[in-house]
């Protein structure tokens, strides 16, 4: 009898793993109990082709029924050499939506053109909405993090002032 292949076993856990049925070293998760309850036998280094074909239908079956996972997006931040890093990019956007908080109503000017804006004040460079970064290198992000982060703070003690007065 054929054994399960390689790529059958990748499959196996590819698919539980997307559908969140596997924990690792725990012989009892919902795989190896769907394995057991499917074929009879505890491992998956045990099964035969046709066995494994069984459970890799099952698993799709069950995929298919279920709505994908729907997984926060990572967004990618391209980088080049000698540029701002993909982590830099990162952290200043997070800066200025955490400056963007603080807005006392909301703004008309999208928030890449006012970080065009904060790079043209802080690092005297242009830049444009849709790739501010494209000029800048990886010291002038670095400043551009510290700089967010004294905007961050002087509106934070501005905010701390008003409310101060109002109460």
């Amino acid at each position: 009898m054929r054994k399960i292949d390689p790529y059958q076993m990748k499959k196996i856990y590819a698919i539980s793993g997307a559908l969140g049925m596997t924990e690792q070293g725990n012989r009892e998760d919902e795989l190896h109990l769907l394995v057991a309850g499917l074929t009879g036998k505890e491992s998956l280094k045990e099964l035969t082709y046709r066995e494994a074909q069984a459970v890799i239908g099952r698993l799709s079956q069950l995929q298919g029924s279920q709505a994908p996972p729907n997984p926060k997006r990572e967004r990618e931040h391209p980088s080049r050499p000698g540029g701002v890093t993909s982590g830099q990019q990162k952290k200043i956007w997070a800066l200025m939506y955490e400056l963007q908080k603080y807005d006392e109503a909301p703004s008309t000017v999208s928030l890449g053109e006012r970080l065009c804006a904060v790079i043209k004040k802080e690092l005297g460079t242009d830049a444009i909405a849709r790739t501010p970064f494209a000029w800048v290198n990886f010291e002038q992000g670095s400043q551009l993090i510290e700089a967010l982060k004294k905007y961050i703070e002087n509106t934070r003690k501005k905010r701390g002032c008003k409310d101060g007065l109002a109460g």
